[in-house]
């Protein structure tokens, strides 16, 4: 589905330096393990003592 997504954007997936391009010349095996996973960081603002969605380390 996320493949799917960044194909809609024909226009990139067309170039060659933006990752949508550099995406489209992989393998399909390197290309899914590439788009797997993903990462976030909250920049503002941050957990409130006591928040329930405040990650424990």
């Amino acid at each position: 589905m996320k493949w799917e997504a960044i194909c809609a954007h024909h226009s990139e997936v067309a170039r060659e330096r933006p990752l949508p391009g550099l995406l489209a010349r992989l393998p399909a095996p390197e290309r899914n393990q590439i788009i797997s996973t993903e990462y976030f960081a909250r920049l503002s603002p941050g957990p409130a003592p006591g928040d329930p969605h405040q990650l424990v380390a």
